[in-house]
């Protein structure tokens, strides 16, 4: 009945501090399960990271070493269990811009400027 189903699902909910942070995972296209719609990549490409290419000969999807686990392709695919997240093999270290180096400018401090104590 619908009284036995409500609430149920309280339990699960939580805080960010009590998700595991440690666990990365990659999403895994089963090529046999795959209707060759392309969801998977234009969502990648639109709204991720671009990490799935898609074969133009073949038709299929393939994921690279940049998808972060984000989940996006598994949502839209059409096909249930077709994409699944497995445990990552590499750790998956973020390429956030250009690395900093102590000593040098940054572009909110070019330069001629230097440290100093402008008004």
């Amino acid at each position: 009945t619908v009284q036995e189903v409500i609430g149920r699902s309280l339990p699960m909910i939580g805080t960010y501090g009590d998700l595991d942070n440690k666990q990365q995972v990659v999403a895994l296209i089963d090529e046999d399960m795959c209707i060759n719609c392309g969801k998977c990549y234009m969502t990648c490409n639109d709204s991720g990271y671009q990490a799935i290419s898609f074969d133009k000969r073949t038709h299929l999807p393939h994921v690279g070493d940049d998808c972060t686990g984000c989940t996006l392709c598994v949502s839209v695919c059409p096909i249930l269990d077709c994409i699944t997240m497995v445990p990552r093999k590499i750790p998956y270290e973020p390429k956030r811009g250009i690395p900093y180096v102590t000593g040098e400018p940054t572009p909110a401090q070019p330069a001629s400027c230097g440290p100093c104590a402008c008004p």
